[in-house]
């Protein structure tokens, strides 16, 4: 049975509080098991960095915190490693405020891996009930922090629902200045375009040359109308053609 959102809402700001009062999220020293481990970079290239720190300026402006949801299509479009790049770009000096990187790919996650931490426990599994809430915290002056996706027993739709609800994510935003949320592919999880909607900027991510004009149109529908979507290209250097533009 599904709690209340006000419960919901308690229940996660207080995990959160309890989960930077351990030592996952204040030890120093680069360990990697669970309570006394610290966030590595991953090792994506400056020059990637730096094409992603244009549309980055461009999409949040002068804005000083908000939520980014980062989605795709489908898989192998790069929306992992965007994600990654404009947390890491945000917490080396946007505003000078935390940055959660929020990791929702249930099925398929690599933040973990990117990032060089233990898989385990993560988000689903703190919301099925089974473990506290694990934030994992390095970069610069350790203010990028990063929550896994963990590993689903239930249904990932369930978790998607209770996403999706408003005073979950205003959880996250009382205590990081800027929220990046992977989700997953749209196409394969319909259900998690509720979460998109709910972020200030939505982000679609496709890739030169293997992102079909199909794909962006049913992405972008399941996103809504009524949502002013950006789109990202990855894998070129060439400006974003007209017909995308079009149809966001």
């Amino acid at each position: 049975m599904i709690a209340t959102s006000t419960r919901q809402y308690d229940a996660l700001c207080a995990a959160l509080k309890a989960a930077f009062e351990r030592p996952e999220t204040t030890s120093s020293r680069p360990h990697r098991e669970h309570g006394d481990e610290a966030l590595e970079l991953p090792s994506l290239g400056q020059a990637f960095l730096d094409r992603c720190r244009v549309p980055l300026g461009r999409l949040v402006g002068l804005a000083d915190d908000g939520v980014i949801a980062i989605c795709s299509a489908r898989r192998g479009e790069g929306r992992s490693s965007v994600a990654a790049a404009l947390a890491i770009l945000l917490a080396r000096g946007h505003t000078g405020g935390r940055v959660l990187l929020l990791d929702v790919d249930f099925a398929n996650a690599s933040q973990a891996n990117m990032h060089s931490v233990a898989p385990s426990p993560g988000l689903a599994d703190y919301m099925e009930g089974r473990e506290r809430l694990r934030v994992v915290a390095g970069g610069p002056d350790r203010r990028l922090c990063l929550i896994l996706a963990g590993t689903h027993l239930g249904d990932p739709a369930s978790l998607f629902h209770m996403l999706a609800a408003e005073s979950l994510l205003g959880a996250f935003r009382q205590r990081f200045e800027w929220v990046v949320i992977d989700l997953p592919p749209l196409l394969g999880n319909p259900e998690a375009a509720a979460v998109a909607a709910q972020a200030d900027w939505p982000v679609l991510v496709g890739r030169h040359r293997r992102t079909t004009i199909a794909d962006v149109r049913a992405a972008r529908e399941l996103l809504g109308a009524e949502k002013t979507v950006s789109f990202l290209m990855t894998g070129d250097r060439t400006r974003v053609p007209g017909w995308i533009r079009r149809l966001l």
